[in-house]
């Protein structure tokens, strides 16, 4: 029987959803073994480094401690290891810093390591002093020079500053600079140690010959320039002087200023004087500024501002700032007042001012006063002399220094050489009297410039003899001193002999116009007094090239060549010696070699 399907008579089976998966507990460990796996690789790098950098920050301890006991071999060994388990570590760092710089072994390395080690912080300024000394040593001295520049003002001008200053400008070639810088460094001692000194040193190396010294006193007076003391405002005042001030550096002066203590209209009023000088198309504008702002804050004197604008020649707004009936009752107004009309030439109104009754000044400025403006009104210019001449004696009588040094002066620009000379040297020895010698020194030679002038041998031989007893040490004086007296053929038996065949260096204070005498020409010169032909004729022939001696003493030289028989060296030697410039005495040796 064959076997018939049919769908319709066939039972059907539902249909079943098909049993849930089961995971074993088999899978599970697996999965968990391998997910422990993952994460113990992923972590185990982060734990070695945690775990060797706890290990290198004990051996760096260990090398401190080492280094502390000078225990080199210990040191060096826990460094070795310190470095092969962490050696960017700022611990492990600092350690071999501390290593190399007490054994002094490896100053490439060292400034390598400090390099590493700024970039993890900032330096400390002992670390960046050390940073420069190792580059300096390893021959790297550009960058040891941006290193010091970048150092802290407090850092650079001390003496360890002051130091690597020495060494980066001795690496340079610049010998003498580095020996004056390391010099000062010497002086930074803690007992000198204090702002006034330090402004002392930082006003002394202003003036010094080389650009390093300089910018390192300007350093130093900016940083003194920041205090709230009497040394600040000292410093402030100094930086307008500074010849390299800017703009914007003379304006955070005046910040500096108004906010002192110590601010005062004089000391603001200094200030716009330098902005002035540097933007000299703005004086004007800066001026009527602070006179617009006196006027209307009233802060300060009006003999501050008057004498200000006097100093900077705006005559014309101390004219409309200044009454002059305000003035003539004024002490302080009333020179001011004579000066701006000075300065304007306003001669006939100025004449008016000083033949005011009554005027508030000594009688010694209205006379000098009175002297200039004559100068300008009477052409004989009599007048004018017989006041300063009066002037002069009754200020040299009095002791009157300054009044005889204006007196002088205005001789000088006269043209009064005579009067002027015998001012200075009043002056200069009353000041000697007073034992304030530099006045003494500087109005003495203008004496002796001016008497030259005037061929006054007397007065020449008093003042240089005045200036030998207060200068002694000075070998141009007293070259000066017994030169005249054996030209003018004086006091020849107290020249001292012994001191004149020693050749020694000049000291002390000298003048433009007196320069240092060869020994062998006074010497020859005293043996021409004293009529030894022989003697005068040895000490020639060791005189040295005497081209370069002023015109005085080249003019005896060649008079006394002439005499000892060398005519042709006496006539190059004087042939283009311009007699004017001669006393009387050396004319008669010019005529000799001629």
């Amino acid at each position: 029987m064959a076997f018939q399907f049919d769908s319709d008579s066939q039972k059907k089976i539902p249909d079943m959803k098909p049993p849930r998966e089961r995971i074993g507990k088999f899978s599970w460990l697996v999965m968990g073994a391998f997910g422990l796996l993952v994460v113990s690789l992923i972590a185990w790098h982060p734990v070695t480094a945690a775990l060797r950098a706890v290990l290198a920050r004990r051996n760096a301890k260990e090398v401190l401690e080492a280094t502390a006991a000078k225990d080199w071999v210990r040191a060096h060994q826990a460094m070795t290891l310190a470095r092969q388990r962490a050696p960017e570590d700022e611990e492990v760092i600092v350690a071999m810093v501390t290593f190399l710089k007490a054994t002094n072994s490896d100053p490439g390395g060292l400034a390598q390591l400090l390099q590493r080690l700024k970039l993890k912080r900032p330096l400390t300024a002992e670390e960046e002093l050390t940073l420069g000394r190792a580059l300096i040593a390893s021959g790297k001295t550009k960058d040891a020079r941006e290193v010091y520049e970048k150092l802290p003002v407090k850092q650079s001008t001390q003496q360890p500053g002051l130091e690597l200053l020495s060494s980066i400008l001795n690496a340079e070639g610049h010998t003498k600079e580095a020996e004056e810088i390391a010099h000062r460094a010497v002086a930074q001692t803690p007992a000198e140690a204090t702002p006034e000194t330090h402004l002392q040193a930082a006003v002394t190396d202003m003036s010094s010959h080389f650009v390093e010294v300089q910018n390192q006193a300007q350093k130093q007076l900016w940083q003194l320039a920041e205090m709230d003391t009497k040394t600040g405002m000292d410093a402030i005042l100094q930086l307008t002087q500074s010849p390299g001030l800017t703009v914007a550096q003379a304006k955070r002066l005046l910040e500096l200023e108004e906010a002192h203590p110590l601010h005062s209209l004089g000391m603001r009023l200094k200030m716009v004087s330098a902005q002035m000088r540097l933007q000299p198309e703005r004086r004007a504008e800066l001026a009527e500024a602070e006179v617009r702002r006196f006027t209307e804050t009233k802060n300060g004197r009006l003999e501050d501002m008057a004498y200000w604008l006097m100093r900077e020649k705006l005559n014309d707004q101390v004219l409309k700032l200044v009454p002059k009936e305000l003035a003539a009752q004024s002490r302080d107004l009333y020179p001011i007042l004579v000066q701006t009309l000075s300065q304007e030439g306003r001669w006939e109104e100025l004449q008016g001012v000083l033949k005011m009754p009554n005027p508030p000044v000594p009688t010694t400025l209205l006379n000098l006063a009175m002297a200039e403006v004559l100068s300008h009104m009477q052409p004989d210019m009599r007048e004018s002399r017989r006041l300063l001449q009066g002037t002069v004696i009754n200020a040299a009588q009095a002791g009157d220094v300054t009044t005889l040094q204006v007196a002088a002066q205005l001789a000088e620009k006269l043209n009064f050489a005579d009067v002027a000379c015998q001012a200075y040297k009043a002056a200069g020895m009353k000041a000697a009297e007073n034992n304030v010698s530099e006045a003494a020194l500087l109005n003495l030679q203008k004496s002796v410039e001016l008497a030259l002038r005037a061929k006054d041998t007397e007065t020449l031989l008093e003042v240089s003899r005045q200036l030998h007893v207060i200068s002694p040490s000075s070998a141009v004086f007293a070259d000066r001193f017994v030169y005249l007296r054996l030209v003018l053929g004086v006091e020849m038996e107290r020249v001292d002999v012994k001191a004149l065949t020693v050749q020694t260096e000049a000291k002390g204070t000298t003048s433009a116009t007196l320069d240092r005498i060869p020994p062998q020409l006074l010497l020859a010169l005293r043996a021409y007094r004293l009529g030894d032909h022989a003697a005068m004729e040895k000490h020639l022939t060791a005189l040295p090239r005497a081209e370069g001696l002023s015109p005085g003493p080249r003019a005896v030289a060649a008079g006394l060549l002439s005499l000892v028989g060398n005519p042709g060296r006496a006539f190059q030697m004087a042939e283009k010696i311009p007699g004017a410039l001669l006393l009387d005495e050396e004319k008669v040796f010019l005529k000799r070699a001629l």
